[in-house]
């Protein structure tokens, strides 16, 4: 939020305050708490992104609570409370309406609130741009933790391809949401859709035949779709069909669940991404999944992404990070 609070002392006060700096006397700390209302009304009046989402929210929240009880309790005009004391009916009352505000927002330093605010800021944005007959459909991957970095992406050249889209519910939400946005993109799923056709060779709780669901045909679903969104399922062994995708890529997401199948998936779209392309990696650190975490981990090691996000930071146990395309691959 710096940035869209920069150009007032207000923001210097309370940086000086956060390091320590002594607040002195009555002045120095009423000068301090002038300093965190008019941070807290430039915050409510901040446009938003997904990290920010719910912190403008609660500002917006706080600072409109913070306006009834100045005028439950006639008081002085906050504009003037810099210059003059602050005037009321109760004055005590006033500053335990502050007091409680600042505890508040204390709390979203703490990693748990950006975990909220992307879940905030997804599900805002999908009851505006999806029906709820589509939301409301059950996806297995996280959608909170997606989406926003979908979003981002759009503004870069290139389609949408998922790699391991399962039944395929995340995929039709998505294109659904590219389409919704105006982007003129295309959305390419990638799965065999009959379950893996390899055991992980690591020995992982995953072999030939996960996920294979003969009760739904995903292909058939995603097929339909197909009619009236920018969406096409490919169906086969993604190590090889993702040699269909001539376009740039923006956005990617890999879903496959090993290693051995992740690998020559971005070996052969590599060209495909740019210094830009965002590149989602699925099932990272999960027991089931052991080989995906040690295959990431050595692409980070030599240079040839780097991280942008990493989801365990601010949610425990949720398995995903971004990358970007930084250097080049190691030989295979």
């Amino acid at each position: 939020m710096q940035p869209g609070l920069g150009g007032g002392p207000a923001l210097d006060v309370l940086k000086g305050a956060a390091e320590g700096r002594a607040l002195g006397d009555a002045r120095g700390q009423h000068e301090a708490v002038c300093a965190f209302l008019d941070c807290l009304k430039r915050a409510s009046q901040q446009g938003t992104t997904a990290e920010t989402f719910t912190f403008v929210a609660k500002c917006a929240e706080y600072d409109r609570y913070l306006d009834e009880k100045v005028v439950e309790f006639r008081a002085n005009p906050r504009g003037d409370w810099p210059s003059n004391a602050v005037k009321s009916d109760n004055n005590t009352v006033i500053a335990q309406v502050v007091d409680e505000i600042a505890g508040h927002l204390r709390s979203f330093s703490e990693p748990a609130q950006a975990y909220q605010s992307l879940v905030d800021y997804t599900q805002a944005r999908i009851k505006a741009l999806m029906p709820p007959e589509i939301a409301g459909m059950r996806q297995e991957a996280n959608i909170s933790l997606i989406f926003p970095f979908l979003e981002k992406a759009l503004a870069v050249e290139g389609d949408v391809a998922e790699f391991g889209c399962f039944r395929g519910i995340l995929s039709v939400k998505l294109a659904w949401l590219i389409r919704a946005l105006g982007a003129s993109k295309h959305y390419y799923a990638f799965d065999t859709f009959h379950g893996f056709e390899i055991d992980d060779p690591a020995g992982g709780a995953l072999g030939v035949g996960s996920f294979r669901d003969d009760e739904f045909d995903a292909f058939g679903f995603l097929t339909k779709w197909s009619r009236i969104l920018p969406l096409t399922p490919v169906k086969g062994d993604a190590t090889k069909t993702c040699a269909q995708l001539k376009a740039p890529l923006s956005f990617v997401w890999l879903d496959l669940d090993m290693g051995v199948l992740m690998d020559p998936v971005l070996r052969t779209i590599w060209s495909k991404c740019g210094p830009d392309t965002v590149i989602g990696i699925d099932d990272v650190g999960r027991p089931e999944t052991p080989t995906v975490a040690p295959w990431l981990d050595a692409l980070l090691a030599c240079g040839a992404v780097e991280l942008v996000f990493d989801s365990d930071r601010i949610a425990p146990n949720t398995f995903i990070r971004f990358v970007k395309k930084k250097g080049e691959l190691p030989p295979a």
